[in-house]
């Protein structure tokens, strides 16, 4: 006897057939992959009540550009962790020290599916009310699931950029804030546009490996409201400029291999200029990528203005540069603007 099939058959092979396709289905699928790669067993699919949580207490200097190498360690410690299928609670409740930029490279990673291998990952907050506030102000709990609501300060902005493109508005937008906090000339802010869009364009064209396009960008902008200090925070998770294909290539001129360069020994190539941002077809575009950005630099108007990419931290201020025991995957530029300029 012939088995009746379900009326409802087609539609629902269709929904599956659709779910197949999505973003989670997809990730899940890749992390499976890796995981059978590395381990050569595949895992069964979650259930997040039975996963063993680990609680990562937080530096006590929470910041970023000042305590690079350890907080780097914190985010390698919840990676490696979430490697063997435990989740993690980024306790930050302690915190003594916090500077804006550790935000935009806390949330970017938590929402970084190569990070958390679609382990559900937890939180609290700090326990200082002054760094409390600077967390639900800077947009933070609109990226992630929380029982609050908060609202964003109007000296904040904080992007994330999911689509892999250049996004002029944006940048408009942060000028357009800088502008209303700061009396620059028009020379400073061309340039503040140019830096942005540069930034933007080199995340779309060198932070993937394997094709332009497909890394996504974070940009925060900080506005102190006791001291009116402006910070800009901008990174991708992407391979990092070391490790990138314009890397690649421009060893590959030289006849040497990748793999057996130590970064150190090619910062004075980068900040030199030997090292460009662009492929061939695109270099007259938007300038000239990073060595522009380098020459920007040097402009009065900035105080600080850092480079962290892979296991190297460059002042590109001051020209100088660090070799880091602890590594970046991805690239992070950070930007401290002069309160003011006198023209003597």
């Amino acid at each position: 006897m012939r088995r009746k099939r379900n009326p409802k058959y087609i539609s629902i092979r269709q929904r599956y057939q659709a779910k197949r396709q999505g973003k989670i289905f997809k990730a899940a699928r890749k992390a499976r992959i890796r995981h059978w790669k590395q381990y050569g067993t595949f895992f069964k699919p979650l259930d997040p009540k039975s996963l063993e949580v680990i609680n990562l207490v937080a530096p006590t200097n929470f910041s970023f550009i000042n305590n690079t190498q350890e907080v780097l360690g914190y985010i390698r410690r919840g990676r490696d962790i979430l490697k063997y299928r435990k989740s993690i609670l980024f306790d930050i409740s302690k915190i003594q020290v916090l500077t804006p930029d550790v935000i935009p490279l806390l949330i970017s990673h938590i929402k970084d599916v190569n990070f958390t291998n679609n382990i559900p990952i937890n939180g609290n907050g700090p326990a200082n009310e002054n760094f409390r506030k600077i967390f639900t102000e800077s947009g933070f709990y609109n990226h992630v699931r929380s029982k609050n609501k908060f609202k964003t300060s109007e000296n904040n902005i904080m992007h994330r950029e999911s689509n892999f493109k250049v996004m002029p508005e944006i940048a408009g937008e942060a000028v357009n804030m800088i502008i209303t906090k700061r009396a620059f000339d028009e020379t400073y802010i061309e340039a503040l546009y140019n830096i942005f869009i540069e930034l933007m364009s080199n995340t779309h064209h060198h932070a993937n490996l394997k094709k332009f396009g497909t890394s996504k960008w974070w940009l925060y902008l900080y506005v102190d409201p006791s001291t009116m200090e402006i910070s800009i925070s901008f990174l991708d998770l992407g391979v990092g400029i070391f490790k990138s294909l314009i890397v690649k290539s421009y060893l590959k001129r030289l006849g040497k291999n990748i793999k057996l360069v130590d970064n150190g020994s090619l910062v004075k190539d980068l900040l030199e200029g030997n090292i460009q941002s662009r492929i061939e077809h695109d270099r007259e575009i938007r300038g000239k990528g990073i060595p522009q950005i380098i020459k920007y630099a040097s402009l009065e108007c900035f105080d600080d203005f850092y480079l962290i990419t892979n296991d190297v931290k460059i002042d590109l201020k001051r020209n100088t540069w660090e070799k880091m025991n602890e590594s970046l995957v991805g690239t992070f530029y950070y930007i401290r603007l002069k309160n003011s300029i006198t023209n003597e």
